[in-house]
């Protein structure tokens, strides 16, 4: 009977704390929605009109009204107004996120992978980059949202090798201290591994700006991503020595990722 009581409390407690659990994210997802709200309609109509408005003190014939100070002023407002536009339209990708269902479905991630390696190859045709794709590689997931992650991972590796004088990027199957992951591998730029941690807050950057364009929150969308279909992602990585980026998903295991590929 002692028995019986005390898996009785054991259950009560653990539904408690399922139900809190669950409140916090209905919050959590309430408190998206207005913030969302707010990206989309109360900031939106401010920055348009200084996007705007810099926009025409740049053409004639206020420009010649400007001494060459006044125009550099101008086109740094309006440089910085898009700027902002860029990173609220990010922002509100990683809302958006948040409430998007998910569907779970087969999804080759090896064709997947091919195709957006030769969207970017097509894009910038004079550089050389050496990719390796493992074939076969198949899991079950949200192939838009496997997409997302991919395209900013994949892209990751494709800017921050743009340095090199031939690029190395790899997609394939790996196992990370014992745990079964698909990986993207790249001889870029890379980072300390102690600012690891930093990689997936929105608009946190280990390099600058002027070193490598971008925003700041891809990797993020791409956590976002992966963490709607229960997977997680992490990164090794040495500067100067590329980096390493590993996620795992459901169902993804030794055997599905192939235990013998070379770590």
């Amino acid at each position: 009977m002692a028995s019986t009581a005390q898996d009785d409390a054991r259950n009560a407690e653990l539904s408690r704390r399922v139900l809190d659990s669950t409140l916090q994210l209905e919050a959590t997802a309430r408190e998206l929605e207005a913030f969302g709200a707010t990206l989309s309609h109360d900031l939106r109509a401010p920055l348009r009109s200084i996007e705007g408005f810099s926009k025409l003190l740049l053409q004639p014939p206020h420009a010649e009204q400007l001494d060459p100070v006044g125009q550099d002023y101008v086109q740094r407002i309006h440089r910085a107004s898009l700027r902002l536009a860029q990173m609220m339209e990010e922002l509100l990708q990683l809302v958006r996120l948040a409430r998007s269902g998910v569907k779970f479905e087969r999804v080759d991630l090896s064709g997947m992978a091919q195709d957006i390696l030769a969207g970017l190859r097509s894009a910038v045709p004079a550089r050389r980059v050496e990719t390796e794709i493992e074939p076969d590689i198949a899991v079950s997931g949200d192939p838009r949202l496997l997409r997302l992650a991919l395209e900013n991972l994949l892209g990751n590796a494709w800017k921050f090798t743009c340095k090199n004088e031939t690029a190395n990027i790899f997609f394939g199957r790996t196992l990370d201290e014992g745990v079964a992951a698909i990986c993207v591998r790249d001889n870029g730029a890379g980072f300390e591994q102690k600012y690891a941690d930093r990689l997936f807050r929105a608009f946190q950057r280990l390099h600058s700006a002027t070193e490598f364009e971008g925003s700041g929150i891809g990797l993020a969308k791409a956590q976002r991503a992966l963490h709607a279909q229960g997977g997680r992602i992490w990164a090794r990585a040495e500067r100067g020595a590329g980096a390493t980026f590993y996620f795992t998903l459901p169902g993804v295991t030794a055997e599905t990722t192939g235990t013998n590929l070379e770590q």
